[in-house]
């Protein structure tokens, strides 16, 4: 966090405590009001800010505690975290304030709410617990599911790409669909930890895939119809999700998820953290990021393919094997098809439109997306992880290819 940002957080947290000098006042969340879903499917943007106070780009004009933000700038996606800020942690509780919330993130369609994900543990952010701890909280959210919905749940069978064994129970009333999953961290033979605990709700005509409905996935036909072009020579990618990698060196989690829920196949950032073992503090470097996107390659029953090796730059006398020339090519052929690449690089080393933020990572090994060009202005388009303010960004072409160490597409198989 920089100097200026640093005060801007003080100046807000003493708006905040005016009244109350004696105590500073702790940031929290009771989200029990995502379960009513007859009333929340209703919700609008604006209704959404009435019920919970956002949080403010300029933190010197923040009355009240932040309590979500937007991820996106479109305000497509409102999320909730414990990690807010790097130097406050938000409480965030459900159910009465019996079991405690990680994050949530709310989707919204057309301008109203339409599903929530929510997210009561994972191992990268809670850290170990206790099974019999687990085993307690699945219980009480299944209870208290029961009663919100008026149903009885229903066991699912598990999706066939997915990358762990997940126990799935759905609640499903007219108001709404409640799905509860975890991690099969207690099978016969196998040693292994409770990994997440998550909760997936959604309203009647918006349980899609992301809900474990059957789908064919994406076509071809649609990806097309995804690519915009601009008078002034952008070539770019819509429709790509928004995710908010936080705190943690997540950006090949992060940007796997937000390929994968693009291409329609159900996925989750922490789940593919713990797939790949990513260190949430360190993050990877472009090798180590090359393996684990092959394992995710493996658990997704997805096609990788490295299009620029960063094995084969550290063996040859730090020369690519690929050309400016192919580079853009490789560019050109994935965007105009609406495939959008996984683009690993050092950060810190050519200039960005815009700047990269004070806060946050600035140096060393980075994965982001690439999602467009520009050649009549020798631009590369491409988006990072970080939440609203990173869906399109850009650099000079020449530049993009200096400090590119790994590109790679990933696509169903048989794609």
């Amino acid at each position: 966090m920089t100097r200026f940002a640093l005060l801007c957080l003080v100046v807000g947290l003493t708006v905040w405590s005016q009244a109350q000098e004696r105590q500073l006042p702790k940031l929290s969340a009771n989200l029990d009001a995502l379960l009513n879903l007859s009333a929340m499917w209703g919700w609008t943007t604006e209704d959404f800010e009435k019920h919970y106070v956002v949080k403010l780009e300029d933190q010197s004009k923040q009355q009240k505690p932040p309590q979500f933000e937007w991820i996106s700038n479109a305000r497509l996606r409102a999320r909730f975290s414990r990690n807010m800020f790097s130097n406050v942690e938000t409480k965030l509780t459900m159910f009465g304030g019996s079991i405690n919330v990680e994050e949530a993130v709310i989707e919204f369609v057309d301008g109203k709410a339409a599903r929530a994900t929510v997210s009561f543990y994972n191992r990268g952010d809670s850290g170990d617990i206790d099974a019999a701890e687990f085993d307690r909280m699945f219980r009480t959210i299944g209870q208290n599911l029961g009663q919100v919905t008026k149903v009885a749940p229903k066991k699912q069978l598990n999706s066939a790409n997915a990358a762990l064994d997940v126990t799935s129970w759905m609640w499903s009333s007219p108001t709404g669909i409640a799905l509860l999953e975890y991690n099969e961290y207690n099978k016969p033979g196998k040693s292994t930890k409770p990994e997440f605990l998550r909760m997936k709700l959604a309203a009647p005509d918006q349980a899609n895939w992301s809900m474990g409905k059957m789908a064919t996935g994406v076509q071809r036909m649609e990806l097309l119809q995804r690519v915009k072009k601009t008078p002034e020579g952008d070539v770019y990618i819509t429709g790509v999700p928004m995710v908010d990698q936080g705190q943690k060196g997540y950006c090949v989690a992060a940007s796997c998820q937000r390929l994968f829920e693009y291409m329609r196949i159900p996925c989750d950032q922490h789940e593919m953290a713990q797939l790949v073992s990513v260190d949430a503090e360190r993050g990877a470097d472009v090798l180590t990021m090359q393996k684990s996107l092959a394992k995710i390659d493996s658990a997704f029953k997805v096609t990788f393919k490295p299009l620029i090796n960063p094995e084969q730059y550290y063996t040859t006398s730090r020369k690519r094997r690929v050309s400016e020339k192919q580079f853009l090519s490789i560019l050109q052929e994935n965007v105009d098809k609406g495939v959008p690449l996984l683009w690993g690089l050092i950060l810190g080393e050519k200039p960005e439109d815009p700047p990269l933020p004070g806060a946050g990572q600035t140096r060393g090994g980075h994965m982001r997306m690439v999602i467009g060009y520009n050649l009549a202005k020798h631009q590369l388009l491409f988006t990072d992880s970080w939440g609203a303010g990173h869906e399109l960004k850009r650099m000079s072409m020449l530049d993009a290819y200096d400090v590119t160490m790994g590109l790679y597409s990933m696509a169903p198989r048989g794609f």
